[in-house]
């Protein structure tokens, strides 16, 4: 039997890693590294540790902001969409907490690593929310209004405690 006449095995060709899970990747290494700079902050006290810490945070939040828009989620059950919803419920007030606590006497670069990562944070709770409604037709068209306005209300809140902070 010649080498003509051997079948050919299929190639096997590599899965590729979607989009969102490159982000939502992306999004755990910048966890990971952010808590690495935290741990090191502990044996080695520089402030410049925890401000880089804060920013990679907020990269990894928006990371997984875009990792949530683009993912195809499911059609989640009612008891999921009410974690999802306590989750939003959670994270905004915390959002706008860290936007005021940064103007409690802090120095700019402070101000602005508090306020990164209060937006970032608003954005990724507010666009979860918003994905999980939105993949049920039954939902109230109040949960996704909220879900899809409370970013903004966190960022018209830093803008105000800037102007109002800075006049």
């Amino acid at each position: 039997m010649s080498a003509i006449n051997k079948p050919r095995m299929p190639e096997l060709r590599r899965t590729s890693l979607t989009t969102a899970a490159r982000c939502f990747i992306a999004a755990a290494v910048g966890v990971l590294v952010s808590w690495l700079l935290l741990l090191i902050h502990i044996f080695a006290s520089a402030e410049a540790l925890q401000l880089v810490a804060v920013w990679v945070s907020g990269a990894s939040l928006l990371c997984a902001w875009a990792g949530v828009l683009t993912w195809r989620m499911p059609v989640f059950a009612n008891r999921t969409l009410v974690l999802f919803a306590i989750g939003w419920a959670v994270g905004i007030p915390i959002s706008i907490w860290l936007s005021l606590w940064a103007f409690a006497d802090r120095p700019l670069i402070w101000r602005a690593s508090m306020q990164w990562l209060a937006l970032t944070l608003a954005f990724a709770v507010g666009a979860l929310l918003l994905r999980a409604l939105l993949r049920k037709r039954t939902t109230p068209t109040i949960g996704r209004l909220l879900s899809l306005v409370s970013p903004l209300i966190v960022l018209l809140v830093v803008l105000f405690t800037y102007l109002g902070r800075a006049a």
